[in-house]
């Protein structure tokens, strides 16, 4: 059966070179997609909404703005 090459197996072979170099592209194409950096990065929801926030040197918490404590240092 495999002795000699016939119409059958040419066309076979081609169909698998043709599969394997078609899948080569494809994975080559979607890693160059995916390795380019976005032009303008996202910001997200969370960072726009987000509060400077310091360490009170009393109570040690973090605060935005002055804790309840009479002696707090943050203003």
């Amino acid at each position: 059966m495999w002795g000699l090459l016939s119409i059958q197996k040419l066309l076979l072979l081609a169909a698998i070179i043709g599969g394997v170099f078609a899948f080569y592209r494809f994975m080559d194409r979607r890693k160059k997609t995916n390795d380019t950096p976005r032009s303008t990065p996202r910001k997200n929801r969370s960072d726009r909404d987000a509060l400077e926030m310091t360490s009170c040197a009393t109570c040690g918490a973090w605060v935005s703005v002055a804790c309840e404590r009479p002696d707090c240092p943050i203003e």
